[in-house]
């Protein structure tokens, strides 16, 4: 057997000790954590020498243990907290998900037996938070003075849609402004108006509904007009004012 032979024989003997095993896919969700797992396997036991983790469309290292040192970009770190050279759960865990973080990463683990690589991909969405309501004016409010309420939520993977409706569920959608703005972190934010004409006790109570761009409901918000309280005429009376 020649000596190149040998050590292909070698090389080969010595890369079938390891194998890195990775998801193919996973989806996180903005704002929270993601987690990408990826276990060692080996055939006897095998002591990690180096670990990186990357995102193929960027050069730099997300996370780097080589020599008993670990350098991680903040944001990124191993899943298991008290990692070591001697645990094969390498995973990678995104402590807080942004749209930027989507797309192909590459996982490389080098052992004292041999070494493999392998990728995984990261889709990433966000939903719209639960809405806020407010209105104008804002308390003790007269009857059968206009109200303007306002509906807002942010964080949308993409533009979507507010529903009014009142207490008895008629949809005033109709009658509704809707504006949809893309903020600087690439997600949309909505704010919505809905004008009350000359409100009164009989229809305080309205609800709007934050829709996706798929017509999906991702957050509800209800919102009760503040009228004044009614003064009986007998008090009326006490006072002097009639």
């Amino acid at each position: 057997m020649s000596l190149a032979t040998t050590f292909l024989f070698f090389a080969i003997h010595l890369a079938s000790f390891v194998k890195l095993e990775c998801n193919e896919e996973y989806h996180g969700v903005y704002g929270q954590q993601s987690l990408l797992q990826c276990n060692v396997k080996a055939v006897e036991n095998v002591t990690i020498l180096t670990v990186t983790w990357k995102r193929v469309e960027a050069d730099p290292l997300l996370l780097e243990f080589h020599k008993d040192t670990s350098n991680l970009t903040p944001g990124f770190k191993f899943a298991e907290p008290s990692w070591n050279k001697d645990n094969m759960n390498v995973s990678l865990l995104l402590t807080k998900t942004k749209m930027a973080d989507k797309g192909v990463y590459e996982c490389m683990v080098t052992t004292d037996r041999g070494d493999d690589t392998a990728t995984t991909s990261l889709s990433v969405t966000a939903k719209y938070i639960t809405p806020t309501m407010s209105s104008i004016p804002e308390t003790n409010i007269k009857e059968n003075t206009d109200v303007t309420i306002f509906c807002n939520s942010t964080g949308g993977q993409q533009t979507g849609l507010i529903w009014w409706f009142d207490q008895d569920g008629y949809n005033w959608t109709h009658r509704t402004e809707l504006v949809a703005k893309e903020t600087d972190d690439g997600l949309f934010s909505l704010s919505s108006k809905f004008t009350v004409q000359k409100a009164t006790s009989s229809y305080t109570n309205y609800t709007c509904k934050v829709l996706n761009s798929n017509g999906a409901e991702e957050g509800v918000a209800s919102f009760v007009i503040q009228l004044a309280p009614q003064v009986s005429g007998t008090l009326w009376g006490k006072l002097g004012l009639w």
